[in-house]
Order: structure tokens, then C-alpha cells, then sequence
């Protein structure tokens, strides 16, 4: 409790003023407008939404190896929170590519089928997981869909960093302007404070879960 406690007087602040100061201070990227305001929120959740299927697939493998509990406990803890930002990156990426470039989607973009097809992936986790009953076999393959989510992660990180794209820009982290600079930092800071106090928040929900089942099987 008092490792949440912290997180949230950290994450309290912390979203509303990294958004105020890139909605109001960074200056306005002439062939975007307004709209390049999205960046800010956009890549730092999209970066949250590629590593944790990353951390979900380490913690499958662990599981697998070790059959720990605590495993499979951190595994559907970061495959939460990557549906979650995944679901937040296809939001938002079609309201700035409309407002920049006239249109929502364009399924011939290698970087939006990737993350449509991670997003996919996530929610077959997920599906599985419902539907299977019995504990041990829920975290198996919970464990093997986690990886699976994660090569579709990895390949989605490749389409973004290799494959040229009509709509998306190349990479430009290293020639933004300070004040653009300061500002994605500032919000990349705060959303992986997001990430981390979900990640505190799921797993203790995942161990209420646990503790509950464990009480029914007796």
C-alpha cells in the first residue's frame, strides 16, 4: 500500500501538467497544426503499449520454467495494461492521422495493421484465459499467448522503425525542437507512471483473485 500510496502523489499531477504543457507551450508544427498536440499523448502510451507485451512474455516464460504463481500473476498484469494502451494508440492514432492527413485508417500501412494485429493477439489472450478453467492450464497458456503477443510487439516495433510509410513520418526524436522535446519527455515520464501504478493495482487484484479461489477450491 504505501508503494501505491506513492505512486499515485506522483501520478496525481503528473499527466495533468505534462498535458497543459503540450497543449500550451511547445510551438505548432506547421504541416500538422494543432493536431501534432496528439504526439504527446500518442507515442509515449504507444511505447508502454510495445514493451509490455514484452514484460508479460518474460514472466510467461518464467512461469513456464519455474510454474511460480507470481509469474503468471505479473504476466496478466502487463497483458492488462498493454491492452489497454494498444486500445488507446488505435484511438488516438486515427483522430491525429484524420486531423493531419484526411483520413482514419488506411489498411495498406504496414504500422497501423501491426499494432491492429498486436491489439488482435491481446485480446486471443484474453479470450483464452476466460475460457479456460482450470488454473494450471489457464497459466500455461496464458504464458504461450504472451509470447505470441510479444513477437507481434516486436514485429510491430520493426514496422515502425524500418518499413516506409506514406502517412507516418520517419523517426524524429533526435531533431525536435527543445520545447517539443521537453514536452514528449515530460509526458513520456508521466505515463509510465500510469503504467506503474496499473501494474502495482493489477497485481494486487490478480493476488485478491488468487486468494479467492484458492478459498472456493477448499
Amino acid at each position: 500500500m504505501k508503494r501505491f500510496f506513492w505512486l499515485l502523489l506522483l501520478f496525481v499531477p503528473a499527466i495533468p501538467l505534462a498535458m497543459t504543457y503540450g497543449l500550451l507551450v511547445p510551438p505548432v508544427v506547421l504541416q500538422q497544426g494543432e493536431a501534432h498536440r496528439i504526439f504527446y499523448i500518442h507515442v509515449p502510451v504507444a511505447w508502454v503499449a510495445l514493451y509490455a507485451p514484452l514484460i508479460s512474455a518474460v514472466c510467461g516464460f518464467l512461469f513456464l520454467f519455474t510454474r511460480r504463481q507470481v509469474f503468471d500473476r505479473w504476466n496478466v498484469a502487463n497483458a492488462r495494461i498493454a491492452v489497454l494502451f494498444s486500445l488507446g494508440v488505435v484511438i488516438s492514432g486515427p483522430i491525429w492521422a484524420h486531423t493531419a492527413w484526411g483520413t482514419f485508417w488506411n489498411f495498406s500501412d504496414p504500422r497501423l495493421m501491426s499494432f491492429f494485429i498486436l491489439l488482435l493477439c491481446l485480446g486471443g489472450y484474453f479470450l483464452v484465459r476466460l475460457f479456460t478453467d482450470d488454473v494450471s492450464r489457464r497459466a500455461v497458456y496464458s504464458a504461450l499467448w504472451a509470447i505470441i503477443a510479444a513477437a507481434a510487439s516486436i514485429f510491430t516495433w520493426l514496422a515502425i522503425r524500418v518499413l516506409e510509410t506514406d502517412l507516418h513520418p520517419g523517426p524524429v526524436l533526435k531533431t525536435m525542437a527543445p520545447e517539443i522535446s521537453r514536452s514528449f519527455w515530460y509526458n513520456v515520464l508521466a505515463y509510465h507512471l500510469l503504467f506503474w501504478l496499473l501494474l502495482v493495482i493489477g497485481l494486487q487484484h490478480e493476488r485478491s483473485r488468487e486468494i479467492e479461489e484458492e478459498l472456493e477450491a477448499k
